[in-house]
């Protein structure tokens, strides 16, 4: 999806994995989208600070 900053996040594109599958999300950004090894910018979220008014 792509975030706009109109929220007040950063724009960029950006996927919601869970817990489990995050480690193999990365693993694919660093050998198909990348190519080399990479630390992607990771946000962990709760239902609290994900559906809550305040940033």
């Amino acid at each position: 999806m792509w975030s706009d900053g109109s929220n007040g996040r950063p724009r960029w594109w950006y996927i919601d994995v869970g817990e489990t599958a995050a480690e193999s999300e990365i693993a694919f950004l660093r050998t198909e989208i990348f190519l080399r090894d990479v630390e992607p910018r990771l946000q962990t979220m709760t239902a609290f600070t994900r559906f809550s008014c305040r940033l």
